[in-house]
């Protein structure tokens, strides 16, 4: 017995020691979770150019989260509440309150079940920033020995700015910032000690304590906070009772999903940052969108659902809009993005040929023939159509862009280098998609024979609004523009918008009162595809760019809605609106310009010796560039133009739309000629594709008899076709004593 106290005492010293050890020393073996090294993941914050949001994209964790606030910014009655609420001793534990795990235990075996925890903040910390989801007691021991690790190494206010910056609020709002906007759509700084209480709350039971679905539940836990915070003294009498009074209005705010499709089109392309602010402005994408779905509800018995619009600043390059469909929750394809999926342009790439030919020397007076030709290519023969089935004969440059011919386009292109010319020039544009040789597309490509996107080609425009300086489009507001690059001559890009914005120089084909005509100048071109799958209209001035697809995103076909009609009512919409908000002007004529009357039907001049024509217009030159003047050979005796025979069966034809003021050359009219096949042609057929198995014979005179010893001939209308097979052939044509005789190839 005499020995009992001293045995007692070195059990005393040996408890004291280890209880030392585990406090002070093991702690150090447990190592801290990796997150808290790391800044934080706070997924990324989309802005428009002036600051608001667009969309707060959810971090690694499925929370949304914010960049770190410090505990300055912090308002004092958040984190009296959270004490309150969460860890009353905080400032006087050490990472693990050993009186409260005392109490704990007490209360719990009493009660015969888990009545109260006593986990600190700091051990909350390590727990929220643990990989580790499993609740066993070796993890709890861990996170103890860990948070009095955290202790010993941070400061309590760094534990407390950390807490408040990663705890979770429920809802996916992970710390205080993001809760704060997200139930309040508040800035922190600005909530009640009544608001502070309702978020401190909350990570005690955050989805039981759901404020949108357990509202008189989060009710009472907040008054049991603001009541812990008045005998803690951290409210005064007239404080808690104003807070206690208080009604607490919740506002959800999920960070916005503003322009959906253009922050989808940054997410897939951009790293991962925590602030990303766009060029989008959010008055003109309101605006674009209401504009889509009005249009399209008058568009919806011609079988036309989807519609998508950008808006280019072309000084910056800067995309001030985008919209990608009408509903991005519309079950039929919403989330499709229509500026972003590549379609058929139909005509919204001939400005490019023709501005190909400018470059060249060609004229806007220049004459191009609108008549009946094949191509043979690699793929088979090529016979382009024009939009509404006709043949519009001689034409300008000018006139022939402005009422969209097809036929004309393909001559144009084959005249400047064919294929491989202009599909050179587009990727020097920045159109990604024409990723096949030039053999595949063929001259058709100046027609649309390939797909394209919204948003590259509206930007493609914009390097004909710059005058033919070429800039790459951005949806970042932060990133610094490329240095402009020159793609065409300044006096090539200067005609083509003096031609596109030229309402008479369309009429033919779209009157001159279509959705193309504003009240103030533009340049405009509209595109319709095949079939009427896809229509476009695509347009500028100066200072901006405005690109529109209208059709179905599943390829179904409209009913006869061309660009125009589909996507040119929006084009123009758009347009209204910017002028509405900006002032829009127009381009300066070039030094050298100098203006003098043309025949339209010749593409000469009409100077002072000329006769006096019956037909004239007026037309832009460069001194260097003026056509020679027309003369009195030009024209018979009641002054009709005389054209070569090549148009013989045109101005017999109805599609002649110039009537009596034309007629053929009488020197050339006399003789028989074949216009088609030329001599020597040498044919491939390929069995997969349609229409190759039929060639056009054209001659001069029209009404002339074909004949072949190994083809079979073939007359539709006024038009005769041979139907070709493989071999040698020859095919004749007879007029009145007249026989001319072409050879050709025929192989597989």
């Amino acid at each position: 017995m005499r020995r009992l106290p001293r045995h007692l005492l070195r059990l005393g010293l040996i408890g004291s020691g280890l209880g030392l050890l585990v406090w002070f020393g093991l702690p150090w073996l447990v190592p801290l979770p990796v997150a808290l090294e790391r800044p934080l993941d706070t997924g990324t914050r989309y802005l428009a150019s002036d600051g608001t949001p667009l969309r707060h994209q959810l971090n690694k964790e499925g929370q949304r989260s914010t960049p770190f606030v410090p505990l300055a910014q912090i308002p004092q009655s958040l984190i009296d509440a959270t004490l309150a609420a969460e860890d009353r001793r905080f400032y006087r534990h050490g990472g693990v309150d050993l009186l409260a795990v005392s109490r704990s235990m007490w209360m719990n075996v009493k009660a015969g079940r888990v009545r109260s925890g006593a986990s600190t903040i700091t051990q909350q910390l390590i727990k929220i920033s643990s990989d580790s989801r499993q609740r066993t007691l070796g993890t709890k021991i861990k996170e103890a020995l860990a948070a009095r690790h955290l202790e010993m190494r941070w400061s309590k206010e760094q534990i407390m700015s950390h807490y408040l910056n990663r705890v979770g609020y429920g809802n996916l709002f992970a710390g205080c910032e993001a809760a704060a906007d997200g139930y309040f759509h508040k800035p922190l700084r600005d909530l009640t000690p009544a608001e502070c209480a309702f978020l401190a709350a909350l990570p005690q039971a955050p989805g039981r304590l759901n404020p949108f679905r357990n509202a008189d539940g989060i009710t009472l836990r907040q008054q049991s906070v603001l009541q812990r915070m008045h005998e803690l003294g951290r409210l005064d009498d007239e404080g808690f009772a104003i807070a206690a009074a208080q009604p607490v209005t919740l506002q959800r705010y999920d960070g916005g999903f503003t322009a959906p499709h253009a922050v989808d089109l940054l997410s897939q392309t951009d790293g991962k940052q925590a602030i990303i602010r766009t060029t989008l402005v959010p008055e003109l994408q309101t605006q674009v969108e209401t504009i889509i779905t009005q249009k399209l509800e008058g568009l919806r018995s011609k079988r036309v659902e989807h519609a998508a619009a950008v808006v280019v600043e072309n000084e910056t390059g800067h995309v001030l809009a985008l919209v990608g469909s009408r509903d991005y929750f519309a079950d039929n394809g919403g989330q499709i993005n229509g500026a972003w999926s590549p379609h058929s342009p139909g005509s919204a790439l001939k400005p490019f040929t023709y501005a190909l030919a400018l470059e060249r020397g060609a004229t806007p007076a220049t004459i191009v023939t609108d008549l009946p030709i094949e191509f043979q290519t690699d793929t088979g023969l090529y016979r382009p159509e024009n939009y509404d089935h006709k043949l519009y004969g001689p034409m300008t440059y000018r006139y022939a862009l402005g009422n969209s011919l097809n036929i004309s386009a393909v001559r144009v292109l084959r005249d400047v280098g064919g294929a491989s010319t202009l599909l050179a020039k587009l990727n020097d544009l920045g159109l990604t998609t024409l990723t096949e040789p030039a053999e595949h597309y063929g001259l058709g490509l100046t027609i649309g024979n390939a797909p394209v996107r919204l948003l590259e080609l509206t930007n493609a425009y914009a390097t004909l609004a710059r005058l033919g300086l070429h800039r790459p489009w951005t949806l970042r507001a932060d990133q610094v523009s490329a240095p402009a690059t020159r793609l065409f001559k300044e006096r090539s890009a200067w005609w083509i918008a003096d031609m596109l914005s030229d309402n008479q120089a369309r009429a033919l084909t779209f009157g001159t009162r279509s959705p193309l005509r504003l009240p103030f100048r533009v340049a405009a071109k509209t595109g319709t595809s095949t079939s009427y799958r896809d229509n476009w209209t695509l347009g500028y001035t100066p200072e901006f760019t405005v690109g529109v697809w209208a059709g179905n995103f599943e390829g179904k076909p409209m009913e006869n809605i061309s660009g125009v009609t589909g996507a040119g009512p929006i084009f123009h919409e758009i347009f209204m609106y910017l002028q509405r908000k900006h002032t829009l002007t127009w381009y300066n004529e070039p030094k050298g310009i100098v203006r003098c009357q043309i025949d339209p039907r010749t593409g000469k001049r009409i100077g002072p010796q000329s006769p006096a024509p019956r037909l004239s217009r007026e037309e832009s030159f460069f001194a260097s560039s003026r056509p020679t003047p027309a003369t009195a050979a030009d024209y018979d005796s009641s002054g009709r133009a005389l054209l070569p025979a090549e148009y013989a069966n045109w101005m017999a034809s109805r599609d002649n739309w110039l009537g009596d003021l034309v007629a053929t050359q009488k020197a050339e009219v006399s003789a028989l000629h074949i216009l088609h096949p030329v001599n020597g042609l040498t044919i491939r057929l390929d069995p997969d594709l349609p229409g190759t198995q039929q060639l056009l014979l054209q001659a001069v005179p029209q009404d002339v008899s074909w004949s072949s010893d190994t083809l079979r001939i073939e007359r539709r209308g006024q038009q005769s076709f041979a139907l070709l097979l493989p071999g040698e052939h020859q095919i004749t044509a007879r007029e009145e004593g007249h026989i001319q005789q072409v050879s050709i190839s025929v192989t597989k």
